[in-house]
Parts: C-alpha cells; structure tokens; sequence
C-alpha cells in the first residue's frame, strides 16, 4: 500500500519516516519530541555532531558576499581557500582538488578524468575501469556500474556500463585464501584481471581503503595496497581511492589511505567534508594528472552546475576550521579503541556476533549462526534488519550491511561521541541482541 500522507517519494513508498525536528551533538530529535543517538552518523555523514549553529552564524554573518557563482564563469574565496586547505591534508603527490555535490558526481568525476589524462598524453586507448565486487561507489549509472553491490545493480544491469570486478579483501569471507592466512592473492587479481582486458585499454582501478555498507569495516592488510601500487605502475593504470565514506577523519586520519603508506592518483572525498550541513564532495587529483591536462589542451571536458558551489563551499571551510580546532581528524582514532573494545566484548557474549572488523569510527559486525564455521543465517530470518530495527526502538540508530553478502550491520556514530554516549549504544546493542539470540537459534557460547 502507498503512503497518502506525504507528497514527498520516499525510498520506501509504504510509510513516511518520523519527522525529524531538531539535531543536538549525537542526537536527532523527532517531531513528537523522542530522541535518537545517531550511531550511523546519518549514512555516516555528519563528523562535527549536529545543531553546530557557529556554521550558520557564519554564513549570516557573509552576508551577500557568499553568492552563486557559475564554476567556469567565475570562482570564489571559499572554494580557493577549501582547495587549499584540503591540500594542506592531502598527500604529498597531489595537486587540485575538483569539487562536486556528492560522492556518486565524484567517482563518475574520476572515471572520466582518467579517461581523459590518457587521451591527452597519447594512449588514447585507456578507457576501461577495474573495480571490487561489494565495492560502493555510487548511485548514477557509472558510479553503479563501477559499484559491486549486487542487490542495487541487480534492477539496473540492462543500462550500465561494463566493468570488470574482482575480489574484495575481506579475510573472513576470502574464497582465495580458503580460510588459511592471508596471500595477497586478491592484489594478485587485478593484474590478471588488466592482463585479461589488455593493459593498453585499463585506465584506472578504484577501491575502498576501508569499506563501507557494502561490507562494513572491511580493511585489507598493509601490503594489499602497496601490491595494488605495484601493479598500476606496472601496466599504467590509475589507482584511484574512493574515500567518501572512509575519508577525512572517519578512520582517524584526514585521509584513510595514509595507513597503507601508498599514494593513490586520485582520492575522491565526500560525506563527512561538509559534515551534512551542505551538499559537497570533491575528487582529489595528483600533479601526475594535472601536468598531463595541462601540457595537453588545458581543459577538463567536464562541467556540473553545482560544482564549487560558494555556500558549500563556505560551509566546507568552517567544518574544516572546526575539525582542525577541536582535533577531529585523529579523535575517530582514539574514541574508536573504546568503540572496538566494548563491540569485542560483546562478541564475547554473544555467538551471533561472529567478527568485529573497521577502524576509528568505521566499525561493522558480521552475525552468524555459527561464526566457527562461517555459517550465516538463512535470509529469510532479516537478522540485520532485525538488529536495527531493535537498536531504533531503543533509541540508537545504526545501518544495515549489504543484502545477499551475509548480515552485516555499521555502527559509525559522529567524530564528537563520547566514552558515555558509545556505553548507550554498546548497551542497546547488547539488549537488542540478547531478546534476539533466541529467536533466530544462536547458541550462546559455553
């Protein structure tokens, strides 16, 4: 049955959402006055808490200074002075920084820039992209093409564009490793995979340093990224890493890919750079590239209405301003030890629980009927589903992992959480999984 009460399209046509009112720190407040502790950082977007009202006091006090402006007519101090500031965080091979309205603008900003590089500097022939199965890349058509989410693509397969997937890092799940240690064998897919296509038509390969919904808190070892580097220098390919999600703080570093000691070519950033205030994101580029569009014919062939958008921008600046003063870049990686300590304790008291993965503020579980031998839960019980459905009727709110990949759920609350506020969570989580153990035959441990 369609809902009648709004006129709005939701997500899911047969209710309207509660009604959120006001937002304090970690709490949303709906309209007939109940709060929620925002453990899922709404999608894992707000870094600086919400009801932040020096931000809008900000942009009061700019007054008509901070109007739109068309990007390739005119720029403006804000998106120069961001520019800045994010390259002041970025790693040392970059350069400029490309700004869009959301990740999916960004990672499809990406693809077409390194097609573009290689047209400029005479391989004309580098077009194709490599990705991950249960990589998360976006919704347009080619960010979902470059996308392994299987359950969103599944409707859209007619219309989207071929890209080759290989496997993700997921030591718990690994088919290549059977279980035993860890050999790198993934890395080792993408060079069969640009071997397979040709390595004079590849012309990029985008990851996750850190996974997100689609296969929460997934991380590789130090040396996946370092063989991944290896092999792009090799055959010429452009390693582009998707940080929208794991980025700018959410991991405990401005940029999460410093962790793997590697420079990707480009980054793409999103989410957490504006903090939910306003809609912004931004596709990082290497002096590699821009030298290559520069020495060419000097243009990026590519325009969005809202890309540089002065009030986005503007309020990018003061979320970073407020990162920076307050530490939040590196806060997600000292709050998140307390984080992994109450989840691995959990996990301890709960068979259900069957791994604790992720980093900072990034953490996702993985449930299972038995986690000894891996066996996840018949699909039909929604044991994820269940888990958040429970932790919102106790007034927490977490995300729910991908379908068909097993149940997952994402605890990755806002940078500003305190040690009492994670206990709040920790102690719905442990309530709601306790009055589901039984239910679903989840044998506690002996």
């Amino acid at each position: 049955m369609i809902a009648n009460r709004s006129a709005v399209l939701y997500r899911d046509l047969r209710s309207v959402p509660p009604t959120i009112v006001r937002g304090q720190g970690v709490y949303l407040f709906d309209a007939d006055g109940r709060a929620y502790l925002d453990g899922s950082a709404s999608a894992s977007v707000v870094g600086i808490g919400h009801g932040r009202t020096e931000i809008w006091d900000a942009l009061a006090a700019a007054g008509d200074r901070v109007t739109f402006v068309y990007n390739s007519t005119f720029t403006h101090p804000w998106q120069e002075q961001l520019a800045t500031g994010i390259m002041g965080l970025a790693p040392r091979n970059m350069a400029s920084v490309y700004f869009t309205s959301g990740g999916s603008e960004a990672n499809e900003s990406a693809w077409k820039l390194a097609r573009q590089y290689f047209v400029e500097t005479g391989r004309a022939q580098k077009y194709k992209a490599i990705a991950r199965w249960r990589g998360y890349h976006g919704v347009t058509l080619a960010a979902l093409s470059l996308s392994g989410r299987t359950d969103w693509r599944r409707l859209y397969s007619p219309m989207l564009l071929p890209v080759t997937h290989i496997a993700s890092p997921d030591a718990y799940r690994c088919a290549l490793c059977a279980g035993g240690a860890c050999t790198s064998a993934c890395a080792d897919e993408l060079e069969r995979a640009i071997l397979d296509e040709g390595p004079e038509t590849v012309a990029m390969f985008i990851a996750e340093p850190v996974s997100g919904t689609s296969a929460p808190g997934v991380a590789p070892p130090r040396e996946y990224f370092t063989r991944v580097r290896e092999i792009c220098d090799k055959y010429d390919v452009l390693f582009v890493a998707d940080e929208v999600l794991c980025g700018y703080g959410r991991c405990g570093a401005p940029f999460a890919i410093a962790d793997w000691g590697v420079e990707p070519d480009m980054i793409t950033l999103g989410k957490a750079i504006a903090s939910g205030y306003a809609p912004l994101a931004g596709l990082v580029v290497s002096e590699k590239i821009s030298k290559g569009l520069a020495q060419g014919t000097g243009r990026f062939v590519h325009g969005l209405t809202y890309s540089g958008n002065p009030t986005s921008c503007f309020i990018g600046l003061k979320v970073l301003e407020i990162m920076q003063r307050e530490g939040l870049f590196t806060r997600a990686a000292e709050i998140g030890s307390y984080l992994k300590t109450g989840l691995v304790r959990l996990a301890e008291h709960h068979h259900m629980i069957a791994q604790v993965r992720g980093r900072g503020l990034l953490y996702g579980l993985e449930l299972a009927s038995d986690r000894h031998t891996r066996t996840p839960f018949d699909a039909s019980l929604n044991v994820s589903r269940r888990v958040v459905e429970g932790m919102r009727e106790r007034g927490v709110v977490i995300a729910q992992g991908l379908a068909g990949s097993g149940d997952q759920i994402q605890i990755s609350p806002p940078f500003t959480i305190s040690e009492a506020e994670i206990d709040e969570v920790l102690l719905a989580l442990d309530a709601t999984i306790s009055a589901l153990e039984d239910g679903v035959h989840a044998p506690r441990p002996g």
